[in-house]
């Protein structure tokens, strides 16, 4: 086997490996390297080809550390890998290939560290043969993930009304209910609805303190997935009044929840549970197999910051899936120390901050049901 690694400008190439591979993954995707570039990150897409065929992929971004102390004349950068590299095997000779071309990058790029999350989860029979393989290679676990290292899961090939039978009875009964009492869910048609959409995804980030990118962005997202039908922004209304939205991309035989929002408006009708239930139904349409609710708690416990999403979720069905540690190849130790410093004394305070907001939800949460 002889091992060449070449940039890949070709979108189908690129994404026709990636959907073919069991642990391909969007974030991989051809349009997901053009959405980091919209955010000002330089995308180095490499592909490993044996004897004419694609065997490996590996795209890495280029962005600058932010190091706690701004030195004038002098800035560092890192690499990161999303849900990457992709190949077939712990022992592909494509791996140790991606990763010494990354290496060449890291130089060029004067980076600190290469950052790898790969798409390799505990369901994965050879995930000890995974880290083995990266240890081996010269890498070491970072216990602060980039991308929250667990998310719910859903397998959605039975059909819509075993799908149905598996949420919690609540849940079924909020998705009927919400229906009889007139909510309807369409997808976006035009502007306004893209407007409606992102009013409401403010009025979440604000009542549950998480970052949203501009509208721009998020319009960038739909123009680069929509044109194929892999993207679709429903909205619930109830009397011409948009309650909640649903932002969902497809990418291979997975369908991603990628970003959800909701009003404090009729909350009583339980506009959310008929639009979880609309999107499990697009992702069927599309011949999904898998669909991802996306990020819950790394620790499973009552307090975790999105404790109470992760309740929402797993009352639709469906199973944790927690994927490998972080993994950096260290360059530069001193600064590569320092920046991992202050970045788990940064978390660790946020940590605490949400805890107790989670806390004090739940509280009220538990009070509410006992009134």
């Amino acid at each position: 086997m002889t091992i060449t690694i070449s940039e890949i400008s070709d979108r189908e190439q690129w994404d026709s490996f990636l959907t073919g591979q069991p642990r391909g993954h969007l974030l991989q995707s051809y349009e997901w390297g053009e959405l980091s570039k919209y955010l000002g990150s330089r995308i180095y897409r490499l592909g490993a080809v044996d004897a004419g065929r694609m065997v490996g992929a590996m795209m890495v971004s280029v962005a600058q550390v932010p190091l706690p102390v701004s030195i004038p004349g002098i800035h560092f950068n890192w690499l990161y890998c999303s849900r990457g590299p992709t190949v077939e095997k712990p022992g592909s000779p494509a791996l140790a290939a991606l990763i010494e071309h990354a290496h060449v990058i890291a130089r060029k790029e004067h980076a600190v560290v290469s950052r790898l999350e790969p798409n390799i989860a505990d369901d994965d029979p050879e995930m000890d043969a995974w880290i083995a393989a990266y240890r081996a290679l010269g890498f070491q676990i970072n216990p602060s993930a980039v991308h929250g290292r667990r998310s719910w899961v859903l397998d959605i090939r039975p059909d819509a009304e075993k799908l149905l039978a598996g949420f919690k009875m609540t849940w079924r009964q909020n998705v009927r209910s919400a229906e009889r009492k007139g909510v309807i869910i369409r997808e976006a048609e035009n502007d306004a609805d893209f407007d409606a959409y992102y009013d409401l995804l403010k009025i979440t980030s604000e009542r549950d303190a998480f970052f949203i990118h501009d509208k721009d962005y998020h319009r960038e997202i739909l123009r680069q997935f929509a044109g194929k039908g892999d993207a679709v922004l429903y909205l619930a209304e109830h009397e011409g009044e948009a309650l909640a939205a649903k932002m969902l991309i497809r990418f291979g035989d997975w369908c991603w929840d990628m970003f959800g929002a909701s009003s404090t408006s009729k909350r009583n009708l339980k506009p959310t549970y008929l639009l979880q239930y609309r999107c499990l139904q697009w992702a069927k349409s599309r011949g999904c197999s898998y669909f991802d609710f996306r990020t819950i708690p790394e620790i499973l416990e009552p307090g975790e910051e999105m404790w109470g999403v992760y309740e929402y979720k797993k009352g639709f069905g469906g199973f944790s899936r927690l994927n490998m540690p972080t993994q950096d190849y260290v360059y530069r130790p001193f600064v590569y120390n320092a920046w991992r410093n202050f970045v788990e004394m940064r978390r660790s305070r946020r940590h605490a901050e949400r805890k107790k907001v989670e806390l004090e939800r739940a509280a009220r949460g538990k009070s509410n049901k006992e009134e």
